[in-house]
């Protein structure tokens, strides 16, 4: 049987480790004794309460194992995935692109082979959008809208977090980055509003933000862009809460004392936004992914609908469902030798392999983590 090491024991690595369990020998490392209990009653995996930024026990770990699945926070991620690469090893995460330089000449000195930011999103959404760039002749038009949204309105805001807070924060003070006319472009987050009728959803709105990373570099086309979708009313609400300097990083003076307004929002948001499932809370993930362009003398449009919604079986998030079994699916691939060039591997660089999408869909389905794809051909 092969071998699997998690590093990161947190609601997505928990996730990966369990799926890989199935039928990998799986070890889970992570400092933390109340992360490792929530596997105290699976004898079968390996726990080890050791950071990862410990390199000798990193190394230790990692020597035997077939695959490395990386589940940390990013503050420690860049250090631990340089040194999976290093010594050679599989690799595969749901993130990495903000410690991505470098890695792939390392990689590919060294042997390994390595996907980073295989999740949802990013994830599936930047290797949908380049597949449908390679299934028409050129890319008029390659748009991922992506949203995770509570199921049911939930006033004032109709949002909840499942993630990192600061991360979804911090998308609303950075310009999001884009494809305009095969130039990479910036336009101001949470502009670019549009709504959007989802079918068994309703209706959504959608926005900039800058989650295209890799894909607005490798993914060429007249236009290229990501956008995240909320329930309506969501823009609006931020915005004025940015303009009345609510998200400011600059100090202010309160009683005697600086505050950082950002990081006082952020907590006064933390437990308003967090999903609260004991008390009933669910979320859905939200994805269309949409790729225009001439094919053949004609005008095709390839299109993937995800809805995706909490298990309740397991009571397991949605978003934690849809980024770790994209990350567990693609570690299998990757330690059976699917894909198996030696590199640091962005998902849209591995979607023009028909045998990786032939297996990764159905594999996917059978979490009933379906994108129904449908193709439109025109005259053109």
């Amino acid at each position: 049987m092969k071998k699997a090491l998690v590093l990161g024991c947190g609601l997505v690595g928990k996730t990966v480790a369990l799926d890989l369990a199935k039928d990998f020998e799986v070890s889970v490392m992570d400092p933390y004794e109340k992360a490792l209990a929530s596997l105290a009653e699976r004898d079968d995996i390996k726990k080890i309460r050791k950071p990862a930024d410990d390199a000798a026990a990193l190394r230790e770990a990692a020597k035997e194992v077939d695959v490395v699945c990386g589940l940390l926070p990013s503050h420690l991620e860049g250090a631990s995935q340089k040194q999976i690469l290093e010594m050679g090893k599989k690799y595969v995460s749901p993130s990495g692109y903000l410690h991505s330089e470098g890695m792939d000449a390392i990689a590919k000195r060294t042997g390994a082979v390595a996907v980073f930011d295989m999740g949802i999103a990013p994830g599936m959404s930047n290797y949908l959008v380049a597949r449908g760039a390679a299934m028409v002749d050129e890319l008029d038009f390659g748009c991922i809208y992506v949203g995770g949204i509570p199921e049911k309105l939930d006033p004032p805001f109709n949002y909840r977090t499942v993630f990192c807070l600061e991360d979804t924060m911090n998308e609303y003070c950075m310009p999001a980055k884009y494809v305009k006319d095969y130039k990479l472009a910036e336009a101001p987050a949470l502009s670019g509003l549009e709504e959007i009728d989802f079918p068994g959803v309703g209706r959504l709105e959608a926005f900039f933000t800058d989650g295209l990373r890799s894909a607005a570099l490798n993914v060429k086309g007249r236009f290229v862009a990501e956008k995240t979708m909320r329930w309506p009313g969501y823009v609006d609400a931020i915005n004025i809460m940015k303009a009345a300097g609510c998200f400011d990083k600059e100090p202010v003076v309160v009683d005697g004392k600086e505050v950082i307004p950002f990081n006082v929002t952020t907590e006064l948001f933390r437990p308003r936004w967090t999903l609260r499932p004991e008390k009933g809370d669910r979320d859905l993930t939200v994805m269309r992914v949409v790729a225009k362009g001439p094919k053949g003398g004609k005008y095709v449009t390839n299109c993937w609908d995800l809805v995706d919604r909490f298990d309740e079986k397991l009571m397991l998030h949605s978003m934690a469902r849809t980024t770790g079994y994209a990350c567990s699916t693609t570690a299998r691939a990757v330690a059976n030798g699917m894909i198996s060039a030696p590199g640091f591997h962005a998902p849209e660089e591995l979607a023009g392999d028909d045998a990786f999408y032939d297996y990764l869909m159905p594999e996917l389905a059978k979490y009933d983590i379906v994108f129904k794809h449908s193709v439109l051909t025109e005259e053109k």
